[in-house]
């Protein structure tokens, strides 16, 4: 419960008690021979019932100050530090991986061709991309779950790294995620850099051709 809420319901319960606590009545002053208004004799009674009703509706006040999250809504969970690169899309954290939400890049033994048609090992490259612009400095990562898998977006020194790799070709968009990064995905392919100055295969589709060709 909030500071507010703790502050008005005290304050409800001491204002009850006072208006509950009934007035001397008559028959505490047996000499007392001035005409007694019958109406007075009802005031307790309606005071007790404004009590009652005092009480809820300021707890009512109270909840209001402070509105409950939506259901089903967790709050962020951030985690800061030192962090490694395992590849263009992957990073330990604290000793906990952590892929970069919304973006997939090539895994270290993919290899792609350029421009040129020569053949280049893109997964290292953009792993390596990616450590060259983390450097020596923290990471700061809000953490996220998607289908059971650690996910996160990232920043370095304010900059949202998984955008950084999309926009410079070293990633691309997660088709899986809904429209993450689609932007510098097109403004990358428009550039023609990195990925996009030659021929690659989409990295998720790589892998799975080899998860099936493994269970043959």
């Amino acid at each position: 419960m909030s500071l507010t809420a703790t502050i008005l319901l005290i304050y409800a319960a001491c204002l009850a008690g006072t208006i509950a606590s009934p007035a001397r009545s008559h028959d505490d002053h047996p000499h007392d021979d001035r005409p007694h208004d019958d109406r007075a004799s009802e005031g307790p009674g309606a005071r007790r019932l404004l009590a009652a009703l005092l009480v809820p509706a300021l707890a009512l006040l109270a909840g209001l100050q402070a509105p409950p999250a939506r259901a089903g809504e967790a709050a962020p969970r951030i985690v800061s530090g030192p962090a490694t690169v395992i590849d263009g899309a992957t990073l330990d954290l604290g000793g906990r991986r952590l892929r970069l939400y919304g973006i997939d890049a090539p895994d270290l033994d993919q290899t792609c061709s350029d421009g040129h048609e020569r053949d280049y090992s893109c997964g290292r490259a953009a792993a390596a991309a990616l450590t060259a612009r983390i450097g020596g400095g923290n990471v700061t990562c809000e953490l996220r779950e998607a289908d059971g898998s650690a996910t996160a977006l990232c920043r370095r020194d304010g900059e949202d790294l998984a955008a950084w790799m999309v926009a410079n070709g070293y990633a691309i968009a997660d088709r899986s995620a809904p429209a993450a990064y689609e932007a510098q995905d097109r403004r990358a392919w428009g550039r023609r850099v990195g990925l996009w100055s030659g021929v690659f295969e989409i990295p998720a589709d790589r892998r799975r051709m080899r998860r099936a060709s493994a269970s043959l």
